[in-house]
């Protein structure tokens, strides 16, 4: 068995969404003095690679407290390398049978080479909104991509996170490395904390050969 690491590090600077809190990560004893090493991690439930859960912009949605098979699933690779701006419903309409037996989809777009870089809550690739229309019939858990979100930067309306998390898909962002993965035959996992009321989560997301 081979276990993938599809996450960022969490750490003091790093990126975090325009206008959103940085993260804190300092220690608050250390063996030298306390006997034991303990750190403080402030950061809000939408930072580094993370999922959106229903709740985060449906008041009475689910939350992060749902059973933990909603996190566990069969996966699939969507490669959407050559697609700019708008990912087109034509490349998951190019899957449709694949899609029908998996529990989440991975879209793997490369925009994580920008970790780190001014660019990376740029221009960045989303689903066209035809397409979450389209993904929106599917029985799928999740839908992950290596980006920061599933609507433009700019937008105030969410379309495509509308639609993805009113019909119980779950949205895993800032995935990083899917190029390690095979395009499917394996298994995915995203387990975020059990937080009271919680629209999403930090988690270690990783993919199981």
């Amino acid at each position: 068995m081979l276990v993938i690491d599809l996450s960022h590090l969490v750490t003091n600077g790093m990126p975090v969404f325009p206008g959103t809190a940085p993260i804190v990560l300092k220690p608050v004893a250390g063996i030298d003095f306390e006997g034991i090493n303990e750190l403080l991690l402030q950061m809000t439930t939408h930072t580094g690679t993370h999922i959106d859960c229903p709740r985060h912009i449906i008041n009475g949605g689910f939350d992060t407290t749902v059973s933990v098979g909603k996190f566990f699933g069969k996966g699939l690779l969507i490669d959407c390398l050559k697609e700019k701006g708008e990912i087109s419903l034509r490349v998951f309409q190019a899957h449709e049978e694949e899609i029908r037996k998996v529990d989440f989809l991975l879209l793997y777009t490369g925009w994580d080479k920008n970790w780190d870089k001014p660019d990376y809550f740029g221009n960045f690739p989303v689903p066209a909104v035809d397409a979450a229309d389209y993904l929106s019939g599917f029985e799928l858990k999740g839908i992950g991509i290596d980006a920061p979100g599933f609507d433009p930067v700019n937008s105030t309306s969410l379309p495509v996170h509308n639609r993805l998390l009113s019909h119980g898909i779950i949205l895993i962002e800032n995935l990083t490395n899917l190029k390690s993965l095979p395009r499917n035959e394996f298994m995915f996992s995203c387990l975020p904390l059990k937080i009271e009321n919680g629209d999403g989560c930090p988690v270690r997301a990783v993919g199981i050969i």
